[in-house]
This record gives C-alpha cells, sequence and structure tokens, in this order.
C-alpha cells in the first residue's frame, strides 16, 4: 500500500468516484493526456463509397419493402381499422421496450443510434416486405412439387428459415458496411441483429393480428387482436426473431472483426452461427414437437441458445476493452483500477456523481472519450 496521502478529489473504486491523477513515487504529478475527440465518421457525405452505397441500398429496399407491406395491408387496414390501430399500439410499445433492451444489453456503452435506428427499419419495412413476397412464391413451389399436404405441415419450416433469414441478414451486413463503428465485432452483431429481429417481429405481429381478425370475419376483432399479441409477444417472443437474428448477427460481427477478411476458423465460426439462425428458426417453425408444451420448449431453446451465445461474446468484449481502458489510464496517469472501472456503466455514473455540478460535463467528457478511445483500440479493425 502506497504511503502517498489520497487525493481528496478520488478514491479506489469500489467508492465509485472520478480517477484520480496518479503521483510519481516523488510526489509529482504522473503524465495526463486527455484523449482528443474521435473524428467523424466519413460516411455519406464524405468519401467512403461502400457506407455510401450501403445507405443507397438499405434506402431502397427499405421504401421497396415499405411499398410492399402497404400495397398487401391497405384493403385489410381500411377495413378493420380499429383493428389495425389497436396493432399499432401494441407494436409501439413491443418496439420501444425491445429498442431499450437490446440497446441496453451492449456491454460498456450503448450501440451507435443511427446503426440501431436504421437496424430497426430494415427489420420493419425491407426484411418483411422481401420475405412476405419471397415466402408466397417459394410456398407456391412447394405446394406444386410436395403437394398440399406437405406443404401444410412443413411449408413454414422448409420456407421461412431460408428467406426470412437471409433477408435479415442482407440488412445486417449492410448495416456493418453503412456504419462500420458501429459494429466491429461479434457483440456488436448480436446487438444490431437483435434490433433487426426486433423490427421484423413487430412487423409480423401485426399482419398476423390482421390476418386473425380477417379469417374470424371481424368478430371480436380487438380480442383476436389482443390474443395474437400475447402468444407472439409474451409466449413466444422469447425465442423469436430477435433471438435468431441476435446469432446471425454474431456471425456478421466475426467477419466484420477481421476486415472482412477472416481466417478459415473465423469463416467457419460465423458460418456455423448463421446456420444455428436457420436452425432455430426451422425448429421454430416446423411440425416437430407440437403442442403447448413443444413451443415453449422450442421457445426456451432458442432463448438459451442466444444468451450462450451473447455470454461467450460478451465476456471477451469486456476483456477487451479493460485491457485497452489499463493502457489508457497508464497513458493519462490514472490509477489502473479507476480507469479499468470505466468499463462498467454504473462505474461511470457514481463516479461523475462525485465531481463538482460545474465540472460535471467534462468529466463526462473526458469519460466518453477515454471509453471511445478503448474500443478503438481493443478492436484493431480500424475503419
Amino acid at each position: 500500500m502506497s504511503g502517498a496521502p489520497e487525493d481528496p478529489r478520488s478514491v479506489d473504486t469500489r467508492a465509485a468516484r472520478v480517477p484520480a491523477q496518479r503521483t510519481s513515487r516523488t510526489g509529482a504529478p504522473g503524465p495526463r493526456r486527455i484523449p482528443a475527440p474521435r473524428a467523424p465518421e466519413r460516411t455519406l457525405l464524405g468519401y467512403r463509397l461502400p457506407a455510401l452505397t450501403s445507405m443507397v441500398l438499405i434506402a431502397l429496399f427499405c421504401l421497396l419493402g415499405l411499398g410492399t407491406l402497404t400495397f398487401q395491408l391497405a384493403g385489410t387496414v381500411r377495413v378493420f381499422f380499429a383493428e389495425a390501430a389497436l396493432g399499432l399500439v401494441f407494436g409501439a410499445a413491443t418496439l420501444l421496450f425491445g429498442f431499450w433492451l437490446f440497446r441496453r444489453i451492449r456491454p460498456v456503452r450503448a450501440p451507435d443510434l443511427p446503426a440501431s435506428l436504421v437496424a430497426v427499419l430494415w427489420g420493419m419495412t425491407a426484411a418483411t416486405g422481401g420475405a412476405l413476397l419471397a415466402n408466397s412464391a417459394l410456398s407456391g413451389v412447394w405446394s406444386k412439387t410436395m403437394g398440399l399436404a406437405f406443404t401444410s405441415a412443413w411449408g413454414a419450416a422448409l420456407t421461412a428459415p431460408l428467406n426470412e433469414e437471409l433477408f435479415k441478414l442482407v440488412g445486417i451486413v449492410l448495416v456493418a458496411v453503412a456504419f462500420p463503428r458501429a459494429l466491429r465485432g461479434p457483440v456488436d452483431g448480436f446487438v444490431l441483429g437483435a434490433l433487426v429481429g426486433l423490427g421484423f417481429e413487430v412487423t409480423e405481429n401485426l399482419i398476423y393480428g390482421l390476418n386473425t381478425v380477417a379469417m374470424a370475419g371481424g368478430v371480436n376483432g380487438a380480442e383476436a387482436v389482443v390474443q395474437t399479441t400475447v402468444l407472439r409477444v409474451v409466449l413466444t417472443g422469447f425465442g423469436s426473431h430477435w433471438a435468431m437474428s441476435a446469432v446471425a448477427g454474431a456471425g456478421v460481427g466475426l467477419l466484420a472483426a477481421a476486415g472482412w477478411l477472416p481466417g478459415r476458423r473465423r469463416a467457419v465460426g460465423a458460418l456455423l452461427l448463421v446456420l444455428t439462425a436457420v436452425g432455430m428458426h426451422w425448429l421454430f417453425d416446423s411440425p416437430l414437437l407440437d403442442g403447448f408444451a413443444g413451443i415453449v420448449f422450442k421457445v426456451l431453446l432458442n432463448f438459451a441458445i442466444a444468451l450462450a451465445v451473447y455470454f461467450a461474446f460478451r465476456h471477451a468484449h469486456r476483456r477487451r476493452v479493460r485491457r485497452a481502458l489499463a493502457r489508457e489510464g497508464e497513458e493519462m496517469g490514472l490509477r489502473r483500477s479507476s480507469a479499468v472501472a470505466l468499463a462498467r456503466r454504473r462505474a461511470r455514473r457514481r463516479a461523475l456523481r462525485e465531481v463538482p455540478e460545474a465540472e460535471r460535463a467534462e468529466a463526462g467528457r473526458v469519460q466518453e472519450l477515454m471509453v471511445e478511445e478503448a474500443e478503438d483500440r481493443a478492436f484493431a479493425n480500424r475503419v
């Protein structure tokens, strides 16, 4: 234990105060370096052609998807306007909660907001609109080649896992290229994949609710919408689209972390994650393990797979950021324990509460710059 007097502005991380400047053995202040603000990402109006191309494609396909959904649902919405409005209310509540939750699970700090919004938008429009057309076409192929009985039992399992997971995966890749700093590793891919799946699920819930109302002839329409929402959000929502696309997104993150030039091991890992997502979707839609108990089992299995993937990559993500923060602290003359503590949101908030209010904004800025710089160091694939 050092015999130097404690800096009155800070103590160790357990007291959760602002990281203090380290002192040398002679009592002189250690080196001090405030990280410079990060240069803005050059996209769209800059000269990153891949990002510009990706954003153009995202905008184009989102408009096409929205147009497809409008064409397909306009008549039903006009007839059952009140039920559609109720479905939109439930969808908005699901979207807001899921958006907060999935952005919150990213360790260290929340993901890039524009990238998160674009991911959700892709899932709500481009992915659902494209899958709606592709599912209809492929179902027709199964009906003609395999017969109506086979298609009735297995059509969903042979159609949705291919089309829907493909459209969601394309969106994750486009977001990764358009916002390269937002997706630089498996955890980022997991979170943005979950957001794409969330958007897809919200739109699909609305479609299913309206279809249920139409099939019931409009009788007890509000009840049908509520039942559909409860079934698809409360019962099956834990292991539905968000979980599948999150696992696939982690595979995209593996590729992005290698600058899209992965070695064999990383490429195989990414492929296995994507195939796992397809397999999760296949089992979910298959007639196997039918009935309430079987549905619960499928949901819990998908949820467990998603959690296993998340925690495996989360641990590695936090470890790399902590190491980078330790180096940041060394360069700024901060105690190692205090610098490493910045990897936790709660520790950062506690630390800011110990700063005089007049200095709190600047201290928060330094914190964020340190974390950004640490993440840049932790993920060496600079863009």
